[in-house]
């Protein structure tokens, strides 16, 4: 991820990041971790993904979708450690 950053002209670590989550369905064959999103109807999972500015993935967390997503601040923990 360094070498793409610098190709871009930016710094080696980013100075702004973001993060998104979306429930999935789930599928016959998953049965732990699943839990149901009220706010969006989804009986699935919730994957939670952290990206920079020019769109590269830092971290991504798939928890149950029955955690919200002040509690799905995971990645960031994965991230930070990563440092």
């Amino acid at each position: 991820m360094v070498n793409v950053r610098k190709r871009q002209g930016r710094q080696d670590t980013p100075s702004l990041l973001a993060i998104d989550s979306q429930s999935v369905k789930k599928v016959q064959f998953i049965n732990e971790e699943t839990g149901i999103d009220g706010g969006k109807n989804v009986n699935g999972r919730k994957r939670t993904i952290l990206v920079d500015t020019l769109g590269l993935p830092l971290s991504i967390k798939v928890t149950a979708a029955n955690i919200s997503d002040n509690q799905s601040d995971r990645p960031l923990d994965l991230y930070f450690n990563y440092l």
